[in-house]
């Protein structure tokens, strides 16, 4: 027997444009072969590596480098008997080449003989080779194969697939690309978004290689189910070998690197094999998200003896998605239960990490991941317009207990259902869900982005009651995609991971807000409400929602390169921000909240920046408010949009591209917290009624906390108020400002309200003390509104001191201490100067007097601290207001 020998193909490849001739400016450009840089890679890598075109990502290249997306490309190499180990073709001995990721539309040629067509970016393709190396017809006596890949661009291919099957949409119904994009499984966003720019890919963006084996596990399929006393687990294995053999072995082993199970099964006449196997007792070490438990995983293998061997990490986990009536409220929950804990999950959604991406890689996946879990998150979605993402985003987030909910890839428009269309879809689908479906972390499947909600709001031909079909006499012929063909995949292969037919989907209407998941955009896009409304757009899982910022300042001049045209409203800033009508959104926001200046750009900067923390950090308090307990989980979820930044450009990222964390990014955190605590000011007194323009009087203050660990929690609760232009403190009324309270276990508790005198000119802070330990637990600020109307401290300073940590293990730490003689609002620090990355544990924090703010800083490296907070720009020489 020989043993399966695996050799990527990843040397000496080549590439060439090979556009039809037309004289053009672009037509010569690579016309002759040239080396690529790496290996795998698609065209705009080569080419900026041979400096064939400016970087897409900077100014406003992506104008000059639109041409790349229109045009053929070919990519070739030599393969040589000399590279691949046990080429010599003998009794019974197979070769194949797999092509893990063909990016998009492609012909395989072998030494000119035409082996294999692509048309989908999504789907691993192999070629059996073996007749014909053993032929005449590749000359197999030589010593060199030549592998030649020809693409066509996507944009035209596209278009030729939607002359051929027909599009029923209207082509006014579809806003990132065009209408093309929808009839090819190509990544969506490589159409363009609204966070990022134009760049269609085109090349092998995943590994080629050549395989020589005379037997091999062709699949190998693990998925387990825990007993509900969680005491009892089924490990059910499945899959099929070709090329020979009787059986398989198969074992499990425990996180500890013990043997639990070693057992010989059968193949049949087909030569597939399934069992289940049984785990109880000491066997068994739940798999928990990281703020409940541990991530213990164990490793299944299934070996052909002596031939291959391949293996699956997972973990013991039970998964419901609960839906069950509410108590005092209508519709239903949608909570996530692990190990039948019933979870809040806070978290962001996830956008492809680079549109060239062949240049991402597991170090970069997991810098992402950790950002995530050091922000609290414990859920991350992986967005339809983009990947079913790599091996490594899922296997790191098994290891660090962040969950997963995963798209289908179909994002925001009116799909195809054509025969051959559905074929492509299937096939892709069933090799997604088998590639990541036993991984632990993976908590739910949705069909789409927003295609059911786009087929109303588009008034397509939608009758929620009719769910016996078919669908494709109207124009939204893909609900067979998503009622049918969708569903099945997940049935048959999915284990105990749930589908939901869209993102959003339930109810009445598909963003109804009592059933299923909502995308709340009525703030920022839709009718631009005031971001207070987030708290009308309860929802019982918000699984979108977001507020726009610009990068860091540092971020921006690499965008922006020309300083004349580093200020916000320049065409060079315009080019970096893609959400529509961002200008209008800005001021109006900022105007109804806050006196705000936004030049010079680093202005802007902060006061973008100071915006969306607020809104967000609103959003984030107000729902996490409505996980009440068992029967009372109002609100279950929220998912901001979106964690990261594809390239250096304003959206509504939480984290630069540059990896640079937003002050958003620390509000979540807190508002993510193990124990925290929320404060909304109350509506006392409402206007004359013949007054216009006059506010309501706010003078009382709710106050909340929140618990996500299993027991009650008892604290002390201090409330403190101070005037906001003297620096004095205020004196409160009331019994209630200084007691022992009670924090029920996973869920919110009200602690009352308090009325403040002269709430106009006070901002209140609440704080929680652990009972055992006098340490602070939790620390909240509420401030006048609109903050537009409060008058700081002339002359307002805020105290920096740096010392170094003095705990074991945190050699290199340092504490920056702030402190302010009168209450400050939204304080940021950043390190000046050249260096590495300074990690700051929190930021963006509210001072008041006779208290220091004390916060962890790594990498600082002697550099000096920044500051700015509202309105420092106030106390420049010579302000006026």
């Amino acid at each position: 027997m020989t043993r399966l020998h695996r050799t990527p193909l990843d040397k000496n490849w080549q590439f060439r444009q090979s556009s039809p001739q037309s004289p053009t400016p672009t037509s010569g450009i690579a016309s002759s072969f040239l080396p690529v840089s790496q290996f795998p890679t698609v065209a705009q890598i080569d080419l900026l590596n041979h400096k064939l075109i400016p970087d897409p990502y900077i100014d406003t290249n992506e104008l000059d480098c639109l041409w790349v997306n229109h045009a053929n490309w070919i990519y070739r190499t030599e393969i040589t008997r000399e590279e691949i180990t046990g080429w010599e073709v003998g009794a019974g001995k197979r070769v194949e080449l797999v092509f893990e990721g063909l990016d998009t539309i492609v012909d395989i040629f072998l030494n000119e003989l035409h082996i294999l067509s692509g048309n989908n970016m999504h789907i691993t393709y192999r070629v059996d080779i073996t007749s014909l190396l053993a032929s005449s017809l590749l000359n197999s006596q030589h010593s060199k194969l030549l592998l030649e890949l020809r693409f066509r661009n996507a944009p035209g291919e596209a278009k030729h697939e939607m002359r051929r099957i027909g599009y029923k949409g209207n082509g006014t119904d579809v806003h990132f690309g065009g209408p093309e994009r929808l009839f090819l499984r190509k990544a969506q966003y490589h159409w363009g978004w609204d966070w990022g720019p134009a760049i269609n890919t085109c090349g092998p963006w995943k590994g080629v290689f050549c395989e020589v084996f005379e037997g091999r596990v062709k699949e190998f399929v693990v998925r387990q189910e825990v007993g509900k006393d969680l005491k009892s687990a089924v490990v059910r294995v499945s899959g099929a070998v070709e090329g020979g053999g009787k059986e398989v072995q198969v074992q499990i082993v425990n996180p500890k690197g013990v043997i639990l199970k070693d057992e010989i099964l059968d193949l049949d006449k087909r030569g597939i094999f399934k069992d289940e196997i049984s785990l109880a007792g000491d066997e068994i070490r739940l798999w928990y998200p990281w703020n409940y438990g541990d991530q213990p995983l164990y490793t299944v293998t299934c070996t052909l003896p002596y031939q291959d061997s391949t293996t699956r990490k997972i973990g013991l986990r039970r998964l419901q998605l609960l839906q069950h009536p509410l108590i005092d409220a209508p519709g239903t929950s949608f909570v996530f239960e692990i190990n039948n804990i019933r979870l809040f999950l806070g978290g962001s959604n996830w956008i492809p990490g680079h549109f060239m991406l062949p240049l991402l890689n597991e170090d970069i996946y997991k810098k992402w991941i950790l950002t995530a879990k050091a922000g609290n998150q414990t859920m991350l979605r992986v967005w339809g317009g983009g990947l079913v993402e790599s091996d490594s985003f899922y296997s790191t987030c098994d290891e660090e207990g962040i969950l997963i909910w995963q798209d289908f890839l179909f994002a925001c428009g009116n799909y195809p259902a054509e025969e051959r269309f559905l074929e492509n879809v299937r096939e892709e689908a069933e090799q997604q869900v088998k590639r990541v479906g036993h991984h632990a972390s993976l908590a739910i499947w949705a069909g789409n982005n927003e295609d059911y909600m786009l087929a109303e709001r588009w008034g397509w031909e939608y009758d929620q009651s009719d769910e016996d079909g078919p669908w494709d006499h109207t124009d939204f012929p893909a609900r067979v995609v998503y009622e049918r063909l969708l569903p099945d995949v997940v049935q048959r292969l999915g284990g105990d991971v749930p589908f939901v037919r869209s993102s959003p989907y339930g109810g009445k209407t598909s963003n109804d807000h009592t059933v299923g998941d909502t995308h709340i955009w009525e703030v920022w896009h839709g009718q631009m409400s005031p971001y207070q409304s987030y708290k009308e757009h309860l929802s019982r899982f918000i699984s979108e929602f977001g507020f726009e910022s610009a990068p860091s300042l540092s971020t921006l001049h690499i965008a922006i390169s020309s300083p004349s045209e580093r200020h916000w409203q320049s065409a060079i800033f315009d080019a970096h921000d893609k959400g529509p009508g961002h200008m209008r959104r800005y001021g109006m926001y900022s105007g109804e909240n806050f006196r705000f200046r936004f030049n010079p750009l680093r202005d802007f900067v902060y006061c973008s920046q100071f915006l969306q923390a607020e809104a967000i950090g609103y959003a984030y308090r107000t729902w996490r408010r409505e996980f009440r307990g068992e029967g009372k989980e109002y609100c279950a979820g929220v998912l901001v949009w979106q964690l990261n930044d594809i390239w250096p450009g304003t959206s509504w990222a939480i984290v630069d591209v540059q990896g640079n964390r937003k002050p958003v990014w620390y509000v979540i955190k807190r508002s993510l917290a193990t124990v925290s605590l929320g404060m909304e000011r109350r509506v006392t007194k409402e206007p004359h009624y013949m007054l216009m323009s006059y506010l309501p009087e706010k003078s009382a203050v709710e106050i909340w906390g929140t618990n996500s660990a299993l027991q009650d929690l008892q604290a002390e609760l201090k409330i403190r108020a101070w005037d906001i232009e003297t620096g004095a403190e205020v004196a409160l009324q009331g019994v209630g400002i200084e007691r022992e309270i009670t924090l029920a276990a996973n869920s919110s508790t009200e602690l009352g309200s308090v009325t403040i005198p002269d709430a106009q000119k006070t901002v209140v802070i609440s704080y929680l003390y652990d009972i055992q330990t006098g340490d602070q637990i939790a620390r909240m600020a509420s401030w006048p509104e609109p903050l537009k109307y409060v008058k700081f401290r002339k002359g307002l300073k805020v105290q920096v001191e740096i010392e170094k940590r003095k705990e074991v293990g945190q050699d290199g730490e340092e504490i920056v201490i702030l402190s302010a003689g009168a209450p400050v609002k939204g304080v940021l620090v950043s390190a000046e100067g050249e260096g590495g990355e300074a990690v700051f544990e929190d930021n963006f924090v509210d001072l008041v007097p006779r208290e220091e703010i004390r916060i962890g800083v790594k990498g600082l490296g002697g550099r000096e601290i920044q500051v700015r907070w509202l309105c420092d720009w106030e106390g420049e020489e010579g302000f006026v207001l």
